[in-house]
């Protein structure tokens, strides 16, 4: 006798893509968890869901996340509603509302996988799109034709002008893969020959001397170059970042801010191994995977500690020998809108100014860490002048000439950056996605006076 499938297993069975996707978006509006772990728990367990289906969902999660403004617009016009501005908050909570977002933002690409899952599920997409064509947005609003918020709005505006239009179409596109060559395991054009060789559209990236970019994502694991440690996922503006620290053979250097550990990583191997290199963070289980990885990099001088905060007093022995510190900040994270889209929704005035005094409090605790004649960067992926420039000037003010600024050219150039007058605005590394090709940084660089 057959037995019946387990409750467990018949609940499995039965993916309903656009109830999944809309509950996706939902709970990502919340604000607990990250797009890209959510859609990992949701796949996670013995579920019939295919890879072309569990991509076809993600694609959909994140067409929905860049161009909010739009779906939403179309949404309450479609439900007749007029033109109600969006409240993400008030919204996400509304009947229906992500079960209409997901169905207008569904892209193209990935309708055949829907098609092939839930044949009744393409076809409403396809009529909430055919309807949605119908509409006439008129007048279009900014945060409409641009995809982001007001407030961001005003604030990218002031920073680049008339480009505001380029860098919010930049924002809204995915992002390529960038990779960074393991100095310590092999050179570049030999990675990038072998990944050709793959079947791979590898090609350096135009300025970090170490990155390969690919137009798209691919599953590294199954690489052999990623297997001996001869690459690492890092974006071209992440590795100009090491760059402009210049870490080098047998000094002491600090990655105040680590993180995954993807900085300090680059540094190790700027450093070919050599002298002492912590990994400081107060968050304990984002250093819980460098260890791993430095082995697989071929680093063995990384010390991975967890800090209560910044002037835990276990730094205190450390004050006024390191040659080099790292400050990549905590922030808003807006300069990776093209690979986390909901931040500009979890972003508001009032907490980028939060993190700006933040950033202004571990800045100054950290450069109590730099030796006389050492380096001090402080870095952000954010796009605001409040989290960079502002920061960066009340430092300066603060400490009345202790430390120097330094043009971040001649660094950039020490480290074998191409054009890097074309990275550099005022004398900090500025990147922008529209022009940069990278997500978006800042960095400046200071030199502690003898």
């Amino acid at each position: 006798m057959s037995r019946s499938p387990r409750p467990s297993a018949r609940r499995s069975a039965a993916v309903a893509p656009l109830a999944l996707a809309a509950r996706l978006l939902q709970e990502t509006l919340r604000f607990q968890q990250p797009p890209d772990a959510l859609l990992a728990d949701a796949f996670r367990g013995p579920q019939r869901v295919g890879p072309r289906l569990r991509q076809a969902v993600g694609d959909a999660l994140y067409a929905a996340l860049r161009d909010l403004p739009r779906w939403h617009a179309l949404t309450t016009a479609l439900q007749g509603q007029g033109s109600a501005p969006l409240d993400v908050a008030r919204c996400r909570i509304q009947p229906g509302w992500c079960d209409s977002v997901i169905r207008l933002a569904w892209p193209d690409a990935a309708l055949p996988a829907l098609a092939e899952a839930d044949a009744s599920a393409a076809a409403e997409v396809g009529d909430w799109q055919a309807r949605a064509r119908a509409v006439h947005l008129t007048p279009v609003p900014d945060t409409v034709r641009l995809g982001l918020p007001d407030w961001l709005i005003e604030r990218l505006r002031s920073a680049v002008g008339p480009e505001i239009d380029a860098l919010a179409a930049a924002l809204r596109r995915p992002a390529p893969l960038d990779l960074r060559v393991n100095a310590l395991r092999a050179k570049r054009p030999a990675v990038l020959a072998e990944l050709q060789a793959a079947g791979l559209p590898a090609e350096a990236t135009p300025h970090a001397p170490w990155g390969i970019r690919l137009p798209a994502r691919v599953p590294l694991q199954g690489l052999e170059a990623y297997a001996r440690g001869a690459i690492e996922v890092q974006d071209e503006g992440s590795q100009l970042i090491a760059a402009l620290v210049g870490a080098r053979r047998g000094e002491t250097v600090a990655d105040f801010c680590a993180g995954g550990g993807g900085k300090t990583l680059a540094l190790g191997a700027d450093m070919r191994d050599t002298g002492r290199l912590y990994a400081f963070d107060t968050v304990a289980r984002r250093l819980d995977a460098l260890p791993a990885r430095a082995r697989r990099a071929g680093l063995t001088q990384v010390h991975p500690m967890a800090i209560a905060h910044e002037r835990d007093e276990r730094l205190q022995r450390l004050a006024g020998k390191i040659d080099r510190v790292l400050v990549d900040a905590p922030c808003s994270g807006l300069g990776t809108l093209r690979r986390h889209p909901e931040l500009m929704w979890r972003h508001t005035p009032a907490t980028v100014a939060e993190l700006a005094a933040l950033q202004q409090r571990i800045l100054a605790a950290a450069a109590a860490l730099v030796r006389p004649g050492g380096r001090l960067v402080y870095a952000t992926c954010s796009l605001l002048v409040e989290e960079n420039e502002a920061v960066a000037d009340a430092f300066t003010t603060a400490l009345r000439g202790d430390f120097v600024r330094l043009d971040a050219q001649a660094p950039l150039a020490d480290a074998r950056v191409d054009d890097p007058a074309s990275v550099v605005e005022d004398g900090a590394l500025r990147l922008w996605p529209h022009r940069h090709g990278t997500d978006g940084f800042f960095a400046v660089a200071w030199q502690r006076r003898g």
